[in-house]
């Protein structure tokens, strides 16, 4: 029952990233494009948002406006009726990507590749950090890459901060000191940077005995689109 509510979740949420994606064009300012999300998500059903959206561009100029070949990074967490999703990427604003973009991509998708039953939670974020130290660039969060996700009904009260106050307990977050099992449902968002740089993607992965999913998605290749 969860997890199908969540796959759905996931893939409106992938869907609210692409529609926003269409819309942009040069000189979008972070609010703008902040905006566009909020609107865009509320017309496909979303009630808040588990965490503000992330609305990141980085650019070696520092204009703050949506230019060609600037980096721009999008995390959403949108909520619905009873659970939530999470997805983010970064894109090279109408040009090839960017090698820190690839990287970005290259590290969700292997930090997601690794997780299995078998794996500490812990193990994520210790293998995400020596993925980045391999790769010389520095994970932008150094306490955490994600968590484990809670529906409404396994948080009822005062949904939708609930979820993200349990999200927030340590037991519960993708971080280095958590000896406990894999198993369930997790946000996965491990943010790089380099050089004032920002890239990231950010995927949902379900673990069980018997398998591991990437949420909303018909494969891993998928990963990003």
């Amino acid at each position: 029952m969860s997890f199908s509510l969540f796959d759905q979740a996931q893939r409106t949420s992938i869907f609210i990233m692409n529609t926003v994606e269409q819309q942009l064009h040069i000189n979008m300012t972070q609010q703008d494009i902040h905006q566009c999300i909020i609107e865009t998500a509320k017309k496909n059903g979303s009630t808040g948002w588990l965490r503000p959206p992330l609305v990141r561009i980085s650019t070696k100029t520092g204009i703050q406006r949506l230019q060609k070949g600037n980096i721009l990074q999008i995390h959403i967490q949108p909520v619905f009726e009873n659970v939530f999703g999470s997805v983010g990427k970064t894109i090279s604003f109408q040009t090839e990507p960017d090698h820190i973009v690839e990287q970005a991509k290259e590290l969700c998708l292997a930090t997601c590749t690794f997780a299995n039953r078998r794996k500490c939670i812990g193990e994520l974020f210790v293998f995400a950090h020596s993925w980045c130290t391999n790769h010389r660039v520095e994970l932008e969060h150094k306490k955490n890459i994600g968590h484990r996700c809670f529906s409404k009904e396994e948080s009822s009260w005062f949904w939708p901060y609930s979820a993200r106050a349990l999200s927030i307990l340590r037991r519960h977050q993708v971080q280095w000191f958590n000896p406990r099992r894999m198993e369930g449902i997790f946000a996965i968002h491990p943010f790089i940077e380099r050089y004032e740089l920002f890239a990231g993607f950010a995927e949902m992965i379900y673990v069980s005995e018997e398998k591991r999913v990437l949420i909303g998605r018909d494969s891993f290749d998928e990963l990003g689109r």
